[in-house]
């Protein structure tokens, strides 16, 4: 049986798992829409033409730090679906501030309707790369909870798909020079 953490009952798990890593993390995002409670608010000041507010990354970016400082690396590739929904250019406009504070951000463009062959179609999340966090979602889009990868063959093909993915990407501020910031 898997061994599953649920927002309902584990999210202080899941964050000892996002700031315990002792070397590395990696996160394949493909989902052009995510839905949270946290983030609402935030979405909709951006839809409404605000700017951005650093305050909805205070939590993130002092972690952040500390993790770059103990030598330790976050890397995010994001599979953006062109033209981006209204959900990945608000997560377009905050990627630069994480960046600044040590994550490597990549992103992945590719047209409506196509998908990089060479990459699955769920989000995962790799630790140290040996510990592989399957995400699920909801239909209404929000999180459901992370699944933990114990087959090893399985965790070699995340493995695999990582370097896949890595290669396939470009450094985020390449992206947005491209298209004048989305």
């Amino acid at each position: 049986m898997s061994r599953w953490i649920y927002p309902e009952t584990g999210m202080d798990e899941w964050a000892a798992l996002l700031t315990g890593f002792t070397k590395s993390a990696y996160h394949l995002e493909g989902r052009q829409v995510y839905r949270s409670p946290e983030e609402d608010a935030a979405v909709a000041r951006f839809l409404a033409g605000e700017p951005f507010d650093l305050d909805d990354l205070s939590w993130v970016l002092p972690k952040l730090r500390a993790q770059v400082a103990a030598g330790r690396t976050k890397t995010v590739v994001r599979v953006v679906v062109e033209p981006p929904t209204d959900y990945t250019r608000w997560a377009l406009t905050f990627y630069p501030y994480v960046d600044a504070a040590g994550q490597d951000t990549r992103i992945i463009a590719v047209p409506e309707g196509d998908w990089p062959v060479v990459l699955p179609r769920h989000d995962y999340w790799l630790f140290d790369d040996r510990d592989v966090w399957r995400m699920h979602y909801n239909a209404d889009l929000t999180f459901h909870g992370a699944e933990l990868i114990e087959d090893e063959a399985a965790i070699a093909q995340h493995l695999v798909w990582r370097d896949l993915a890595l290669a396939l990407a470009e450094p985020l501020k390449d992206y947005l020079a491209a298209r004048d910031g989305v």
